[in-house]
């Protein structure tokens, strides 16, 4: 079974645009929901408001009850690792079974925002060693009685508290080969983002063989631009980047989606840049209904 995802209208300081769109998703029987986890947008519009990812997804937990909830994706440095471990276990205690915590190491282009809020910012191969040591020290807490690990990036022996009834899932995000092969050996799922299928098919082949016969979850997630029909698509792309959009018509939308689905995805999230306009999540449930 396919399950169908939208990331929330969380660029935004109007509760009410944010709310709808959470009960709009609830009401249009998607499978799932997630947040950014970001401190201020990306690009140069750092005045525009955004939602804090956790704070908001601990208010989700609580108004919500079978839908489920996730982060797309929690960058490993932006946070203490067993703070982030003690977070996501509270999240999860509060919805069992929901909440899925997408890790990625960020990049060159995340290097101001960590300054900023006081946030180491690794490059190089450390970056994804920085990854590995926040994913073990996360999984240890929601999995073991005790988080222990000493590193060269976190220094960590503490209880596990509170206890989760039912698993955290722990996925890792991101294309390059260490974090496919990360995402494979240890983590719960791995999360490709990008409008190019090809090189979303190529790469969960690669994380699929690195994961073997064990029980691992494959999922896309990328940015949309639905109208009535291709032309309309186009004119609603605007001068956007076509590269980072699958655009079109909900027939060529579903083509696309299909061959996500045909490379392994067993998840789709869809990331609408008008998610908070009124009738965006219901031209999108109308159009991803026949994948379901």
């Amino acid at each position: 079974m396919t399950r169908i995802g939208v990331t929330l209208p969380q660029f935004t300081d109007d509760r009410d645009r944010f709310l709808g769109g959470l009960e709009r998703a609830q009401s249009l029987g998607f499978d799932s929901v997630w947040l950014f986890d970001h401190l201020w947008p990306l690009g140069g519009e750092r005045e525009r408001p955004i939602l804090e990812c956790w704070t908001t997804l601990a208010h989700i937990a609580e108004a919500t009850s079978d839908i489920e909830i996730g982060t797309l994706v929690t960058r490993s440095s932006l946070r203490n690792p067993a703070l982030l471990a003690k977070m996501a276990a509270t999240v999860g205690a509060i919805a069992p079974g929901r909440l899925i915590v997408t890790l990625g190491s960020g990049d060159s282009m995340n290097r101001s925002e960590n300054v900023a809020f006081g946030a180491p910012f690794y490059s190089g191969g450390q970056r994804v060693a920085q990854l590995v040591s926040t994913l073990e020290v996360v999984q240890r807490f929601l999995k073991t009685d005790k988080a222990e690990l000493h590193d060269d990036f976190a220094d960590v022996s503490i209880p596990a508290s509170p206890k989760v009834d039912e698993p955290v899932r722990v996925w890792v995000g991101g294309r390059s080969a260490e974090l496919l092969e990360v995402a494979g050996r240890i983590a719960d799922g791995w999360n490709g983002w990008g409008a190019n299928l090809e090189t979303f098919a190529t790469d969960a082949a690669k994380v699929t063989s690195v994961a073997g016969t064990r029980a691992f979850e494959i999922s896309w997630a990328g940015q949309v631009i639905l109208a009535d029909s291709d032309d309309a698509a186009r004119d609603r792309l605007g001068d956007r980047d076509p590269a980072q959009f699958l655009v079109g018509s909900a027939a060529t939308v579903r083509r696309h989606l299909v061959t996500a689905i045909e490379a392994g995805a067993t998840h789709l999230i869809v990331a609408l840049p008008d998610a908070g306009r009124e009738g965006a999540f219901e031209e999108l449930a109308a159009a991803v209904e026949p994948l379901r």
